[in-house]
This record gives C-alpha cells, structure tokens and sequence, in this order.
C-alpha cells in the first residue's frame, strides 16, 4: 500500500487510516459529522494526494488533450481550469479529471486515484506518449476549503488571494520558507500551483506542490491560531454527495457516457472535435437513464448498488448514499430510467428488503 508524503503528519495527528485505490489515507481525525461541519462552517483540510498529476507539455500538447476530452482547452487561458471527462470512442467514461492550462504549450491533469496508468496508456495508444509525463509520485495536493478558507490561507502569504477567480490558478512562491523546500526541478512550474476550486461544494483552494514544500505548508497552516480542522475521507464524502458530484468506479464506469451522468452542461464544449463526441451528439436525441439525485422520506441510507423502484418495478440503483449531516437524513445518487427522472418523483428504496419511500430532487441538497 502506498503513502502519501503527509501519511506520517496524518499518524501523528491520530487519524483513523484505511486504503484507498492502494493508498493509506485518512478516513476521519476525530468524527465524519464534525469535519463535515467544520468544512460547511468554517474551514477544513484534506490531504488529496492520491489523486494523481499527469503533465502534458510541448508542441502539439494542448490540440491533443482537446481532442481527448470533452473540454476546448485551446481556447482556455493561462492558469484557467476546467472539468472534463475523457471518454472511449463509444463515448463511455473512463475518468473526469480537472484540466489545468500552465502555459502556451502545457497543461496537467488529476486523474482519479488508480487512473494514472490507464489515462496513460489510452494517451499513449492515440499518439500522446511523447507530450505526457505521470509526475503523481513527487506531487502533493491538498485542499483547504469551507467559508473561511480564504482567510486562513492568507495568514501565510502575502499574495491577495481574492484576485483568483472560480476556477482559476496562481502560480506562486506563497512565502520563503515554502520556497527554501521547493525542489527547483519540479516539471509541473516554477512555483507551487494554488487554484480555487474543490469537491465540496464550498470555496476554497486545491494546492499543488512538491512533496517537501507541502509537508512544510501543511505544517504551516496547522500552527495557525485557529488552525483548519483535518478531514478524512470520510467527510470528503459526505460534503460531495451533498452536491451531486461524481465519484469514479462509483457513479460512473466506462458503461456510462457523460449524457447519463447529467453533466453534459457542465463538462462538454460542443464547439471542437474530440473522442467520444459522435456518441453523445445521438444520445440527446434519445432516452436513457439518467443519475438524479433524491432524498429519503422515510428513515434509512441509501448505500451503493441499492435497487430503485417504483412500486414493484425496478426502475433503476443507487451509486452513491449517505445520511446527510446538515440535513440529518438519507440522501443520493441513482441511476433511474426514463418516467421516473423528474423533480418531486416519488420512488422507494430497497433498504434491507424493505421499501422505503424517496423523492426525486435535483442537487445539491443543502
């Protein structure tokens, strides 16, 4: 099982570890329902270095990641991320990542932990093996988020952290005792790389650094006053479901396309060619499945692979559930066939060979 560069930090701090895609992460510090609370409230911590970082760079490298996935990167800016999916040539998911454009000739991306090679290897097979470098092994990334985010990061810089925009990144020294541990061989840039963006729902910052000059920043922000609270998984969990957002090999698999998942808004610019794209263009003139979120009326948690019915018709799965801390009862995401996919549907749940009754709603939930 393999280690974060803050795996030992998350030790010493008391966290309950578990594996995860072959990494020892943190699942809690102290309880899912306070670190979630911190998150929403005020500010919390994750280590998400698992996740991976895939550096494409030279001539030809922003037209080739264009064409292999459903976001325009050519017409991105300088520092401007944006989410996207990567998809087979029948249009089926094989992972979402963020793409992140560093300069006029390079750009990463974070590919869902236990990607790396398959992103790799896809990349490679269509030509993309000279642009693509897996640098997940000398990178950390960690994400403070929540309301207060913003205020606890610039304790520790003098940067005017207000001048980056939702979805934008900065590239920059932060402070010099980062620096004195940055390793000046670092691919991905000439700084540490803080973007605003997060899988919670809330603002907040993901950090991109190499390892030593992460474990120092992580060092830095917990010897704050009021320090960010640390958060494991677990949390990381719940505050996504909150939101509606996918999680890889749990909401979506290569079965599904884009389409299905419902983020075709959100993740697909229509205005350039790329794989996968003939596929999605049909399916909007079809119907199909979609993954809709819903909530409980009726006590209990929907959990993965759960069935959806209506009455004695099964009419669709759950893939992601939980029990909600702001809301204090079940939520979820699930696959639900067509008749049975608008807001305020009423379906039950099989939980335990039980019925129990939900209704259909758009996230996020809070």
């Amino acid at each position: 099982m393999k280690a974060t560069a803050l795996s030992s930090k998350h030790v010493e701090a008391g966290a309950r570890m578990t594996n995860f895609g072959g990494y020892e992460m943190p699942l809690k510090f102290t309880s899912i329902n306070k670190e979630h609370k911190a998150v929403r409230e005020a500010a919390g911590i994750f280590d998400v270095s698992h996740m991976g970082e895939i550096l494409l760079k030279g001539d030809g490298a922003i037209e080739f990641i264009s064409e292999h996935c459903t976001m325009n990167i050519v017409e991105s800016d300088i520092n401007q991320l944006k989410y996207a999916h990567i998809l087979n040539e029948d249009g089926g998911i094989l992972d979402d990542t963020i793409v992140a454009r560093l300069s006029e000739e390079s750009c990463y991306i974070v590919p869902n932990v236990g990607n790396n090679q398959r992103i790799y290897e896809w990349f490679a097979e269509r030509g993309g093996e000279k642009f693509i470098k897996d640098k997940t092994d000398e990178t950390s990334m960690f994400a403070l988020q929540g309301p207060d985010a913003e205020k606890t990061l610039q304790e520790i810089t003098d940067e005017d952290l207000s001048e980056i925009e939702f979805f934008h990144a900065k590239q920059t020294e932060i402070n010099e005792e980062i620096m004195e541990k940055f390793d000046e061989d670092w691919p991905l840039a000439e700084t540490p790389i803080i973007q605003r963006s997060g899988y919670t729902g809330e603002d907040g910052f993901e950090i991109t650094l190499p390892n030593e000059a992460a474990i120092k920043l992580w060092e830095q922000l917990q010897s704050l006053e009021e320090p960010p609270t640390r958060c494991g998984l677990g949390a990381r969990d719940t505050l996504r479901i909150e939101f509606g957002f996918l999680l890889a090999h749990q909401d979506f698999d290569e079965s599904r396309t884009t389409i299905e998942t419902g983020w075709a808004e959100q993740a697909v610019e229509w205005d350039h060619d790329f794989v996968g794209k003939e596929k999605l263009e049909d399916m909007k003139e079809t119907d199909h499945q979609l993954l809709k979120g819903f909530e409980m009326e009726d006590k209990g948690i929907p959990r993965h692979g759960y069935k959806l019915f209506d009455d004695d018709e099964k009419i669709g799965e759950v893939t992601s559930g939980t029990r909600s801390p702001i809301l204090k009862r079940g939520i979820g995401l699930g696959y639900l066939d067509p008749g049975h996919q608008e807001e305020g549907t009423e379906i039950q749940v099989e939980i335990r060979d039980e019925k129990r009754k939900a209704v259909v709603k758009n996230p996020p939930f809070v």
